[in-house]
């Protein structure tokens, strides 16, 4: 019986000795942080592609057939590229597109121009034996002419 008693009371104060500790405090307190006011959220993303629509919207409302050119580039930039994208449909369904780049500093230009479309326009599917490409250098526009026989 001794023996009982002394597991018992061996147990007992072994179960005190082995209690768990109290979480420490972190060393340095949190700091209260006061609270700031809501930053709207910018996606330049999002902003650009609402400005080249907004592009292409003016373009399509000025003349939907004559896709505008930077003075004296070569290449067919995204607002060209989305209005010629609107049509394409229209422009796929046609038996012959003459395509007439128009620039006054030269011939070289106003051709290339006309080129960078004709690509576009066959990388999107309309077949290159519909298209004409012509080019004009006695007018003061800048861009290019996609009209439909």
């Amino acid at each position: 019986m001794k023996r009982i008693l002394l597991c018992c009371l061996a147990t007992i104060a072994l179960s005190a000795c082995s209690s768990h500790k109290p979480p420490q405090a972190p060393a340095v307190a949190p700091q209260a942080v006061a609270p700031q006011a809501a930053k709207p959220v910018v996606d330049s993303a999002a902003l650009a592609k609402a400005a080249l629509e907004k592009k292409i919207d003016a373009n399509m409302a000025a003349n939907p057939s004559f896709i505008p050119f930077a003075a004296d580039s070569r290449e067919l930039d995204e607002a060209g590229k989305g209005q010629i994208l609107r049509q394409i449909a229209s422009f796929q369904s046609s038996k012959k597109l003459i395509i007439r780049g128009y620039c006054h500093h030269g011939r070289a230009v106003a051709h290339a121009r006309a080129v960078a479309v004709k690509q576009f326009l066959v990388a999107s599917g309309v077949p290159a034996k519909h298209l004409v490409v012509r080019y004009n250098t006695d007018k003061d526009a800048q861009g290019v002419q996609i009209a439909s026989k």
